[in-house]
């Protein structure tokens, strides 16, 4: 990449641009090489400027969040790397409907909502990623979704065009939605919340915390369930069963606390929770005739190959 260009990109951006910066850094898992070129925009305008001269100049764009539900390769990621969460930030409510940036925390919008006797989606607390990444991933719990509270997001594509997805657009699913198979860029969203009394959201927020404390590895760092539910069942429950907990690869172990978290003791790599995923879906599919789908999302160059699929 030309200095020039760099420097191009420098004066244009009101953010942050870094380069070469370490991924590890900026995902939960602490894994990850360098990005080629990091940039953390503060508002649509910078992110429209990033897309115009990425496009200029013929580089890739992967946006991130949080980076609570990543594995980054432990090459890094070519291109531009967008980082949405802290800087673009705000929220404002009309009535029971919220306007929230996508850098908001999941905690900063219940919160919020709370003191204006606004709830519903305190069964996501403690959920540690971006509002715009919660979105794109359907984030919840076995049983309650996001995306039964959006009425509709503004996104921006890969050429700088900016444009609104009503909720039936989004074509949500289990731990889906299309935004993880377009170019698109989501920067705010519109949910519509419930009517809730104070306390009656303080002791739900307290329920769903207890909850995660007793069956979530949080001493370490990871990447939330690495494996998505299967019909009918946990993937928990599943790899416990097929006695897959203190199973590791390096310094990545499946967690003795809860068998769907893959935790880093200090210095895992990507390749070694790559291995480790194999050898459980391995593990399972021998002892269950059952192929575990991935719910953690890989970035970066990985031989894909090594993890089973369905067919």
């Amino acid at each position: 990449m030309r200095k020039k260009s760099i420097e191009q990109l420098k004066e244009i951006v009101k953010g942050e641009v870094l380069l070469n910066e370490p991924l590890s850094k900026h995902t939960s898992f602490r894994i990850g090489g360098p990005a080629e070129i990091f940039c953390r925009p503060v508002d649509a305008e910078d992110i429209k400027n990033i897309l115009n001269w990425a496009k200029r100049n013929r580089q890739p764009v992967t946006p991130i969040g949080n980076g609570t539900n990543l594995l980054v390769s432990d090459d890094g990621i070519s291109g531009v790397v967008i980082q949405l969460s802290n800087n673009i930030s705000g929220i404002e409510f009309d009535s029971n409907s919220v306007f929230v940036k996508s850098g908001n925390t999941i905690k900063d919008l219940i919160n919020a909502a709370m003191k204006r006797g606004l709830g519903g989606i305190e069964f996501a607390w403690g959920i540690p990623g971006a509002i715009g990444g919660s979105i794109v991933m359907n984030a919840g719990t076995n049983s309650h979704f996001l995306s039964k509270f959006v009425k509709y997001v503004q996104v921006i594509d890969f050429n700088g065009k900016e444009y609104k997805l009503l909720h039936d657009d989004l074509k949500f699913d289990y731990r889906y939605s299309i935004l993880q198979d377009e170019p698109l860029i989501l920067t705010e969203a519109v949910l519509s919340l419930e009517k809730a009394d104070e306390e009656e959201i303080k002791k739900a927020i307290s329920d769903a915390s207890n909850k995660r404390k007793g069956k979530q590895p949080l001493e370490y760092p990871c990447a939330g369930s690495i494996f998505k539910n299967p019909p009918t069942t946990y993937a928990g429950k599943i790899l416990e069963e097929a006695k897959c907990k203190g199973m590791r690869v390096g310094d990545a172990m499946i967690s003795e606390l809860h068998a769907n978290f893959i935790v880093n003791l200090g210095h895992a790599t990507a390749i070694d929770v790559l291995t480790l995923i194999r050898k459980a879906q391995e593990t399972v599919y021998k002892q269950k005739d059952l192929i575990l789908e991935l719910e953690v999302r890989l970035l970066g160059d990985f031989n894909t190959n090594l993890l089973l699929k369905k067919k």
